[in-house]
């Protein structure tokens, strides 16, 4: 499955990657240790937040 960083937004097979971290209920794939570091510093940085039409 294709995933992308959500640190560096690069698209990579998220089955080729040990970097992982659950962060409210979400899997989050890293494709190098350096980005999962820092997305575990300040992870609300790094996610997009939709919001809802009313």
């Amino acid at each position: 499955m294709k995933v992308v960083c959500p640190v560096c937004n690069r698209l990579f097979e998220a089955e080729c990657t040990p970097y992982t971290t659950d962060y409210n209920n979400v899997k989050y794939y890293f494709d190098t240790e350096i980005c999962m570091l820092a997305f575990l510093r300040d992870p609300e940085n790094f996610i997009f937040k939709c919001k809802k039409s009313q």
